[in-house]
């Protein structure tokens, strides 16, 4: 979209929308959790991407 689009333009507005709601990872919706490791240390974890078996 360029900058000078409409900001009511409702096209355009629901495609950002959609590509933002994608995973650059796995191309599937994201779910990311926030998981503690047993030393105490909170991590970002993927589910989306687990569920896809690029990470594990």
């Amino acid at each position: 979209m360029a900058k000078t689009a409409s900001k009511t333009n409702v096209q355009n507005r629901a495609l950002l929308k959609a590509q933002q709601s994608i995973c650059r990872f796995c191309g599937q919706k994201p779910e990311v959790v926030r998981v503690l490791t047993p030393a105490g240390k909170a991590q970002m974890f993927r589910k989306c991407c687990a569920a896809a078996g690029i990470a594990a």
